[in-house]
């Protein structure tokens, strides 16, 4: 595949995900200096929270076993993951209700 076929293969890519209205996560720039104290999985996991967060709050319900289940990894490496995140200020999490789903909030950076 020559240069120019991969320039037009992503403009087309991009162009039709927009147009289909194909939900996405801005990851800005700044987001670099964050990443090189996280670990890859936590990196992974702060997308994922990104791609599922309701788009006005950033907030996100997801229970720590469904994310365990999608990433294929233990409740307590998720929990691992997640303090990693917590401990950079990328998120906030918040238990309302007693054995009730936390609420993940994505904080700006």
């Amino acid at each position: 595949m020559n240069e120019q076929s991969l320039v037009n293969n992503y403009k087309t890519w991009r162009k039709d995900n927009f147009y289909d209205k194909e939900g996405f996560f801005p990851i800005f720039s700044s987001f670099k200096e964050k990443m090189r104290y996280l670990s890859p999985g936590a990196t992974s996991l702060y997308i994922y929270l990104g791609l599922h967060a309701n788009y006005k709050t950033g907030e996100v319900y997801h229970s720590l076993g469904t994310i365990a289940m999608y990433f294929g990894k233990s409740t307590r490496t998720i929990t691992n993951w997640m303090k990693e995140l917590e401990d950079n200020d990328l998120i906030f999490r918040k238990q309302k209700k007693l054995n009730h789903v936390s609420h993940t909030y994505l904080k700006p950076y």
